[in-house]
């Protein structure tokens, strides 16, 4: 009986009530990303008006799926539900035992991504706090994070998928906000990104910086490996659009040592 109450909830969430779409996208993710514990929590937030349904994918990946819904009140959200079970699992647990705000780490590795998805919802509170623009995070629970959608009839674009529409002016405008990201982080937030890219920048009324679960703090052994990451990525991929970068290596030295 339990199961079979479960099952109707998902439907409702899933609209599947009224469309029966079986053959749709949605579903399809759907039915192979949403295991027993993912349906649980999808029906708890949808029972505290969180998640009132699901209508579209946004993203799709190894390590999560991120849908466009509605919450209760009829506002639009999205939704980052992350596998219970993934091939990202050492990656994970790597960024993870790195990480000097994570106490005890639990070997079952659903309960791993439960740690891991917490995480994502704290990198996004602190990235708020030193004014970087990001989606801002409304609740998580257990693998699935509920965060504002970025967009408006239709989730925005990322940076990688309109580049060929932009100008020099345009990438040079992204270059510096970029950068201003990095910075400000790293001095004011003590915190890296980690993996900042023309793939994890929306542009939506300006930009506004995504995925944020590999985040992490200044005093991880890890940070200043990221940093350059960062630094190295951005400075070439906006090189490529030509755009006069700073030497990375130069500003790398210049953010660690100021």
């Amino acid at each position: 009986m339990r199961e079979e109450f479960l099952e109707r909830e998902i439907e409702e969430i899933l609209g599947l009530r009224d469309r029966r779409e079986k053959d749709s996208e949605l579903y399809k993710i759907a039915n192979e990303v949403f295991d027993r514990t993912t349906k649980e929590t999808l029906a708890y937030l949808h029972r505290r008006g969180k998640i009132e349904s699901l209508y579209g994918v946004i993203s799709t990946g190894k390590e999560a799926n991120v849908f466009a819904g509605v919450d209760g009140e009829g506002n639009r959200v999205a939704v980052k539900i992350y596998r219970t079970y993934t091939t990202e699992f050492r990656r994970i647990w790597e960024y993870l035992a790195a990480d000097p705000r994570i106490g005890y780490l639990p070997k079952d590795m659903r309960k791993l991504v439960f740690v891991w998805t917490r995480r994502e919802f704290k990198n996004l509170q602190r990235a708020i706090k030193y004014a970087v623009r990001v989606p801002e995070p409304v609740i998580f629970r257990n693998n699935v994070l509920v965060m504002e959608f970025i967009g408006d009839e239709a989730p925005a674009p990322r940076l990688k998928d309109v580049e060929r529409e932009l100008s020099r002016e345009d990438f040079e405008g992204l270059y510096d906000f970029t950068m201003r990201v990095i910075e400000r982080l790293w001095k004011r937030g003590d915190m890296v990104h980690g993996d900042l890219s023309e793939y994890n920048i929306l542009i939506h009324d300006g930009p506004v910086v995504i995925d944020w679960s590999q985040a992490t703090v200044k005093r991880n052994r890890m940070s200043l490996e990221l940093l350059r990451r960062d630094i190295t990525n951005v400075s070439s991929y906006f090189r490529k659009r030509g755009v006069d970068v700073e030497n990375p290596e130069e500003k790398f030295r210049e953010l660690v040592e100021g």
